[in-house]
């Protein structure tokens, strides 16, 4: 009775929205975003699938500059982005959906940038081709990065300048888009796979290698989850492409709750404060039934939340020790 009490005052909580106010970042014409960052001086990074660029919104500018110039670098279409501010460097995905606007002939790669600057700094081919989709970062500094195509997480050799395969599994193969958005917390993974809506989570131990694979068993398929982001070891955030930002209390038993819905095809999140900014990329005007009308302004909207709250009430019931 006590377990079933708990359980149900936990599903109650977590049923409550927790978004509690918005802002707006605007995007200039046709740019259709996918890969959003920040750094921790509080910069905004996004990439272009259409144009091939990086802009940066400097912190609190509500105005965008070019950060990466379009095609420079053999940048292809933009996807995933991280801010490693330990190394300050700017992680870009550079890959070929073959919706761009330059030459897509260039290898699917892992680009480096300045933070700072925005300069060049290096690329890492993917080995055997790929889609490189998104990007995360350990506690120790290493880069692991989803490819899309392949069943397989890679993360880079810094000693030797070459992406490696680290982890694959056969659950991570299907028809079309497979593993997309990726997050460290805790000593674990996690990455969803879009075409089936299933979270991973893999622990990396004190060696780096993978170990103690998990499929999440969710209430429900995630709707093409595509970006996903640590709030903490309890909370994860969930961009799902059909429309809503969600986050995933990893309680027992596991609770979503939409924080944001009816968005325009979003893609990606990253976090400034207690701010979830998530991008609405209106994808529907670029390969959908919509393709042929112009897309309204592309718009980055800014959701605040209160995530501690979520862990409190499991901390008070004694949920979690």
């Amino acid at each position: 009775m006590i377990n079933f009490l708990i359980k149900y005052i936990l599903f109650f909580a977590f049923s409550v929205n927790i978004a509690i106010a918005e802002q707006m970042l605007s995007l200039d014409d046709n740019f259709f975003p996918e890969g959003i960052a920040i750094s921790k001086n509080g910069d905004i990074f996004v990439g272009s699938l259409k144009e091939n660029k990086i802009v940066r919104f400097k912190n609190n500018e509500k105005k965008s500059e070019i950060f990466v110039p379009s095609n420079s670098n053999s940048l292809n279409s933009v996807i995933g982005i991280i801010a490693d501010n330990r190394n300050k460097i700017l992680w870009a995905c550079s890959s070929n959906p073959g919706v761009s606007n330059y030459p897509s002939d260039k290898v699917v790669s892992l680009k480096a940038f300045d933070i700072n600057t925005g300069d060049f700094i290096q690329s890492y081919e993917f080995p055997n081709g790929g889609f490189c989709n998104d990007i995360t970062l350990d506690s120790n500094g290493n880069v692991y990065a989803t490819d899309s195509f392949n069943p397989r997480i890679l993360r880079l050799n810094k000693s030797q300048s070459r992406l490696e395969t680290w982890y694959e599994n056969d659950d991570f193969k299907g028809e079309g888009f497979n593993l997309n958005g990726i997050t460290f917390i805790d000593n674990k993974i996690y990455t969803v796979k879009m075409n089936s809506g299933e979270l991973f989570e893999i622990e990396v131990a004190d060696n780096g290698k993978p170990i103690n694979y998990v499929k999440i068993d969710l209430p429900r398929p995630l709707n093409a989850p595509d970006g996903i982001k640590a709030i903490d070891k309890n909370n994860l955030l969930v961009v799902e492409n059909k429309g809503s930002l969600t986050n995933i209390s990893l309680s027992d038993p596991i609770i979503l709750n939409v924080i944001k819905d009816n968005l325009d095809t979003p893609t990606t999140v990253a976090i400034k404060g207690k701010t979830a900014w998530v991008l609405q990329a209106q994808f529907g005007h670029l390969f959908g039934d919509e393709k042929d009308i112009p897309p309204g302004p592309f718009e980055i909207i800014g959701v605040q939340y209160k995530p501690s709250i979520l862990t409190k009430i499991k901390k008070l019931l004694n949920f979690e020790k």
